[in-house]
């Protein structure tokens, strides 16, 4: 079964054009909601090992997640 791509979109609440991604705080916020929505587009490996134990998400997701890491460090 092909997933269509417009599947993977997220509907967000809140204008991302104007999110300061640089302010750690809501970096920490737009990781946690894309990750809550399985998309892991655009998330890179040093986002993931800098925020990671600040994320506020499943914690299978987060020890999945720390698995990786370990495993493609």
């Amino acid at each position: 079964m092909r997933q269509d791509k417009s599947s993977k979109i997220i509907f967000w609440d809140y204008d991302l054009s104007k999110a300061d991604l640089s302010n750690p705080k809501v970096k920490i916020w737009y990781l946690t909601r894309k990750l809550q929505f399985g998309d892991f587009s655009g998330i890179t490996k040093a986002d993931l090992q800098k925020y990671l134990p600040k994320l506020n998400i499943n914690h299978n997701l987060k020890e999945l997640l720390q698995n990786y890491l370990k495993s493609n460090a």
